[in-house]
């Protein structure tokens, strides 16, 4: 009993760790993730704002999903292209971000993340 007693408080434990780090400014810093939802002339609309942790200069990079279709069991049917990179050029809201593109052919629905350097 006392060993359940235990592994529960651990579990709980390692819940609120987790879920504390992932509303940290660490998760933003680190992991920041978002994607680029529309293009209007020279700037990219991107699905990071300053909720998001996201700041004007701030260097992203960019990725795209590529579907190869049926590929063997155990494998992903996806490959992960590098794109190129982004420069945030102005925050818009919570949720939302204009950035310029600085290297590569980045297009909409392609992912976004911070560059951590």
């Amino acid at each position: 009993m006392l060993r359940k007693i235990l592994g529960i408080s651990f579990l709980m434990i390692l819940v609120w760790l987790l879920t504390a780090c992932f509303g940290s400014q660490f998760y933003h810093e680190q992991i920041m993730k978002g994607q680029v939802v529309g293009i209007d002339n020279d700037e990219l609309v991107i699905c990071i704002g300053s909720k998001d942790g996201a700041k004007v200069g701030q260097d992203l990079q960019v990725y795209r999903y590529v579907w190869e279709g049926a590929v063997e069991e155990g494998e992903s049917d996806y490959r992960v292209d590098y794109v190129g990179k982004l420069k945030i050029k102005s925050v818009v809201n919570d949720h939302f971000s204009r950035a310029i593109n600085t290297e590569g052919d980045v297009m909409k629905n392609d992912v976004v993340e911070f560059v951590n350097n």
